[in-house]
């Protein structure tokens, strides 16, 4: 959709946007706020390893013709932020629609907060369980309409993926996603591994929970769910969050 068309009809993240303004409106003056963006609005690339000598700069360039090569010109209104990640691994690439950024820090100006940071959902979970990482990982996120799945190794990228998927049916499209991406890895998975599942709060675990453990566990993962009130180690943050920070 053309850049006009899209602003007369309003952006699709409007409606979360509107629906946040009484939550900030309840915070004291001053707060500081972090703010967790939905994966839906978001796009994720892991970026090749790179030499060891690549400028940040060379490594951007390479992102954003990765997402232009996929979403077409659309990418080029996007802010892409990397993961610092050690060199000669696969990095962490994440595009965010520049006008939400915008509308996220006049919206906490409005209400009088600091905004601290902006945080990707899937680098907000992957803060609450990366001390827990060893030997092979999987992270699930389930939101939705929608599946993002991360392969990990030793805190290390693998892989991404993502599904569509309805409200009823998450956890037999997980179980596809994950023996695809199982499958793609060939003889790296070893398991059996570890997966970390984030389901949002308006899905229902608690009924899919008990049956959808033990299928994994005849897959070969020992699984557990996580949760975005427990207290994420600041370590985490400054080592793999790529936040827009103000």
């Amino acid at each position: 959709m053309a850049e006009g068309a899209e602003r007369a009809h309003g952006y699709p993240w409007q409606a979360a946007m509107q629906a946040s303004q009484p939550l900030l409106a309840e915070l004291p003056a001053g707060s500081k706020l972090t703010v967790v963006v939905s994966n839906q609005w978001l796009r994720y690339k892991l970026l090749p390893a790179m030499p060891p000598m690549q400028s940040q700069a060379a490594s951007l360039a390479i992102a954003r013709e990765m997402f232009m090569e996929t979403y077409g010109d659309a990418a080029s209104q996007w802010r892409i932020q990397l993961a610092p990640l050690p060199q000669g691994d696969s990095q962490f690439a994440c595009a965010m629609d520049e006008a939400l950024l915008e509308a996220i820090g006049s919206m906490a100006e409005q209400s009088g907060c600091r905004l601290v940071s902006v945080q990707p959902a899937m680098m907000h979970a992957y803060n609450l369980i990366y001390r827990q990482q060893r030997g092979l990982s999987c992270l699930v996120q389930v939101e939705p309409g929608r599946i993002h799945l991360a392969m990990l190794r030793d805190g290390h990228w693998l892989g991404l993926s993502a599904c569509a998927s309805q409200a009823q049916d998450w956890p037999r499209h997980l179980v596809a996603l994950l023996q695809r991406e199982t499958l793609r890895l060939g003889d790296a998975p070893q398991l059996p591994g570890s997966l970390f599942l984030h389901a949002a709060s308006s899905i229902s675990l608690s009924t899919a929970w008990p049956a959808l453990q033990g299928t994994l566990a005849e897959m070969g993962w020992q699984a557990s769910p996580i949760f975005t009130h427990a207290p994420a180690p600041s370590a985490a943050t400054s080592f793999a969050t790529p936040a827009w920070g103000r």
